[in-house]
């Protein structure tokens, strides 16, 4: 459920005082009438649907090929069981091998590691997989994230809600400078806030044949806005 929070804020209304253009010489000047900038806000608290994890596989061995080897085994076995999760997508991310060295710079090993990413927009599911996936890779981070689809459907709304906030107030400052009516000259609209909410979580080596707790998680919400802002040009007094 949305919880439907939206404020109205009036930024600015300012008066610009009349102004002739000068147009080329025999033409008549163009009379532009007085102009006031006005801007809207609508705001809402949208819950987090799709939760994000990336975790990562990392080996130090005496060989290169021995370090990559190893990441290359335990994120090929978590990348298989999460493609056979329904409802997880999951895409491996870069790859890094460097050398270690040891007092004397000489180097004494190399160390590789392999990132995946998983997306879910069921969080138990995702949840447990992770707590399988930990025998034998670790956690880098895990977020919640409003989906693109949600974000989108919000957005649309609050474009709504702003422009009818904007109308109410250009139709306010006209009737209460006694003027017959307005045009709009120009009108922004910009979408804003949301991102990702990190998600706590801890974990630990553990041996091969320890289970491992999946994560508690909680999904929150975010703020969403959208803004309005223009110029709107009074009509003149008759």
């Amino acid at each position: 459920m949305w919880r439907r929070n939206h404020t109205v804020t009036l930024l600015s209304a300012a008066l610009c005082a009349f102004v002739l253009r000068p147009d080329p010489v025999g033409a008549q000047p163009a009379v532009v009438y007085d102009q006031v900038d006005l801007s809207a806000n609508a705001v809402r608290e949208i819950e987090n649907d799709e939760l994000v994890a990336v975790v990562y596989a990392q080996a130090q061995a005496q060989r290169q090929s021995e370090a990559a080897n190893s990441v290359n085994e335990d994120l090929r076995w978590a990348l298989e069981l999460a493609e056979a999760t329904r409802g997880i997508s999951a895409q491996t991310l870069q790859y890094s091998s460097y050398p270690v060295y040891g007092n004397n710079q000489r180097i004494v090993g190399w160390q590789a590691r392999q990132s995946l990413r998983l997306e879910s927009r069921d969080a138990d599911r995702l949840s447990e997989l992770l707590g399988e996936l930990q025998e034998r890779v670790a956690i880098e981070s895990v977020n919640y994230q409003v989906s693109r689809e949600a974000r989108e459907s919000a957005d649309d709304e609050l474009i709504r809600e702003a422009l009818q906030s904007f109308n109410s107030r250009a139709e306010l400052v006209t009737e209460e400078l006694g003027r017959p009516g307005y045009r709009i000259v120009r009108i922004n609209i910009n979408t804003g806030g949301g991102g990702v909410t990190p998600v706590a979580y801890r974990t630990m080596a553990m041996r091969a044949d320890v289970e491992v707790a999946q994560p508690a998680l909680e999904a929150g919400t975010q703020t969403i806005s959208v803004n309005v802002s223009g110029t709107i040009e009074l009509n003149a007094p008759r």
